[in-house]
């Protein structure tokens, strides 16, 4: 093996290139961006949702659902994101499988915060269509009470509201101070 060659090989595992390309056809990935987000790129990858979106589903209502989820998700990565020079990237896919449009998205936020955000989503996950529009009026009167939109919970209630299903989510620690947040929201095909 000469220079080159142990160079590359060390740049990048193949075998790991190759599962991740081969995983993308099972998973019918219509959008993947993993990178660091900010308004500009945050934009950027909106755009290409949208036009991505346009190219892969028929005019309707689930193509406004998902890209009304997907706004809200890249909107949450946005404004509660505690990335930082270790850990700077977060991932957004749109994809889908077995009859199912799915919205995942994976950011870096502080290991404190996940009770909280997990009590917030295991509340959302336990909600009925009227539970969860009773929710989201409360956080909207609150948001307006202390002239704040963040820690509400509105961005998720929207969603979970949108797609109609319990949200998926996970939390894997990186290190003692930061966690990785693994969010999904998914939704049918056909609307029904």
């Amino acid at each position: 093996m000469n220079l080159r060659d142990m160079a590359l090989k060390n740049l990048c595992d193949f075998d790991e290139l190759f599962n991740l390309h081969s995983s993308m056809p099972d998973n019918q990935v219509i959008i993947a961006y993993e990178g660091e987000f900010n308004p500009q790129i945050t934009q950027s990858v909106l755009s290409l949702a949208e036009r991505n979106l346009d190219s892969k589903m028929e005019e309707g209502q689930t193509k406004r659902r998902a890209y009304n989820i997907a706004i809200e998700c890249l909107q949450n990565i946005s404004t509660h994101s505690d990335r930082d020079e270790k850990n700077p990237n977060c991932i957004f896919v749109i994809g889908q499988r077995d009859g199912h449009y799915f919205i995942s998205s994976g950011n870096t936020i502080k290991a404190d915060k996940i009770e909280k955000l997990k009590r917030k989503l295991d509340q959302i996950n336990t909600l009925d269509p009227e539970g969860l529009k009773q929710l989201h009026m409360q956080a909207i009167k609150e948001s307006l009470k202390n002239q704040t939109t963040s820690n509400s919970g509105l961005g998720l209630i929207s969603i979970a509201r949108k797609s109609g299903k319990k949200l998926g989510f996970q939390f894997t620690l990186i290190d003692p101070e930061n966690a990785f947040f693994c969010f999904q929201a998914s939704f049918p095909k056909k609307s029904v």
